[in-house]
């Protein structure tokens, strides 16, 4: 609450003493609990009850007139606001309500159920008397109706259940049958089909007035505890020895794998081809090209015109913009040169399978525009007839970083720097990385 000066306004708002020409409404219950530009600021019930909110003077078919001073302010701790407070003799009348809007007004306070019109709005809702009366004849029927089987009666069923004579009977049974069963479970052996009694009715209720707030656990017999514990051990026992074995499993696929990169690198017909494309849908074309041997020599390394704007999205990705890319040539005038880098090689592809799916399609728009009449066989021909594997899924395989989420090892980034010379030459690099004599970890 905002505080401007502590003088009082003693023009406005009369002190909180009595004198004999004052109405005993005018007269402040309380001292103010503060001022506000001079105004007194009140708690609740403290403020003179002559003065009214601007809500209460609307109740009351009064408006506030042209420059109506607030004499006082009213604190709502609740909400932390200061309501003015005003002179409803200084107010002026509002213009009377039409009949219709009478109607309406009154309409929106009568109750329903009794027909009576009350102060506040109920907007078809029953009044708060109609809805006890309710309340109160919901309660005298539940009490008159059986809880077990929804029979009503009468006069009310005992309070203590709630039930006729038949449904209580059955609850008593059901209760009783319970507790035998609770009994029966405390001294009984919890092993697997044991039934060998190991204590006493009288000895757990013994231990359990001694221990009130203690739980009562069902004593083993011998033979069922040496079963569970050796049963215990022979489950941990196994448990180890299938961690051996993945871990073993691990390490046999590491040495696979490592085998696999030294037998790609000492290949001489090794090659590596990596491509960037206008984006990773199904009809992404080829924007940059390049193909190395095994020894890094570089056999096709080229941007390629994909005849369509190329998205700025993968322009941010890999830096090829359509001006780098106007004056290159087509996929299918480097197409020659390609198939002569491929034929009879070896060539590995980090994530083969979009490779393929962007080749698939570049040979598809070559052959529809050569005028080849079964476009799908002409491009599956081209691609059987390369061999092409995929170096992505064995090095994420060697690396050995298992996802939960996807129940396999995580894809690992390539780091070429989206340049499809530098992700061709990253290829070489994560296969001397497996190739080295340290390999993976294999835990």
């Amino acid at each position: 609450m905002s505080t401007a000066t502590t003088a009082r306004a003693a023009e406005t708002v009369p002190a909180s003493r009595e004198s004999a020409d004052q109405a005993p409404d005018r007269v402040p219950r309380g001292e103010p609990y503060g001022f506000t530009d001079g105004v007194p600021v009140y708690r609740w019930g403290q403020a003179p009850a002559y003065l009214q909110t601007q809500t209460q003077l609307g109740q009351a078919r009064l408006k506030l007139a042209d420059g109506q001073p607030v004499l006082a302010y009213l604190y709502l701790r609740k909400h932390d606001v200061e309501v003015p407070l005003y002179d409803p003799a200084a107010a002026v009348k509002m213009r009377p309500l039409a009949s219709a809007v009478k109607k309406r007004m009154e309409a929106a306070r009568t109750c329903p159920e009794c027909g009576k019109v009350r102060e506040h709005r109920l907007n078809g809702r029953p009044c708060s008397q109609c809805w006890n009366k309710a309340q109160l004849a919901r309660q005298r029927e539940r009490a008159r109706t059986c809880w077990g089987c929804g029979k009503v009666r009468e006069r009310p069923y005992p309070a203590a259940h709630n039930r006729c004579g038949d449904c209580r009977r059955a609850q008593l049974a059901e209760e009783r049958a319970r507790k035998a069963e609770a009994v029966l479970y405390s001294i009984t052996c919890p092993g697997r089909d044991c039934s060998v009694k190991t204590a006493t009715k009288a000895a757990v209720r013994r231990w359990r007035e001694a221990n009130p707030y203690g739980y009562w656990r069902p004593r083993w017999c011998s033979p069922c505890e040496e079963r569970d514990a050796r049963e215990r051990a022979e489950a941990e026992q196994r448990a180890v020895e299938a961690r051996e074995a993945e871990r073993e499993a691990r390490r046999r696929r590491v040495l696979e794998l490592r085998e696999w990169a030294a037998a790609a690198l000492a290949d001489e017909a090794l090659v590596v081809l990596g491509t960037e494309t206008t984006g990773l849908d199904a009809e992404a074309c080829v924007v940059e090209l390049a193909v190395i041997s095994g020894s890094g020599d570089v056999l096709v390394d080229t941007l390629v015109n994909p005849g369509r704007p190329i998205p700025a999205d993968a322009s941010e990705i890999h830096g090829i913009t359509d001006e780098a890319v106007a004056t290159a040539p087509s996929f299918g005038q480097i197409l020659v040169g390609l198939t002569a880098a491929l034929d009879g090689r070896r060539c590995l592809i980090w994530n083969a399978p979009y490779d393929k799916g962007v080749l698939r399609w570049e040979l598809t728009r070559h052959y529809r525009a050569a005028g080849h009449e079964d476009l799908a066989a002409s491009a599956a021909a081209w691609l059987e007839g390369m061999t092409l594997e995929d170096a992505m899924v064995p090095y994420s395989d060697w690396y050995g970083d298992w996802s939960d989420y996807w129940g396999n090892y995580s894809w690992q980034a390539l780091g070429g720097g989206h340049r499809a010379l530098g992700d061709v030459r990253a290829v070489l690099d994560r296969l001397r990385e497996m190739a080295a004599p340290v390999a993976s970890s294999v835990d």
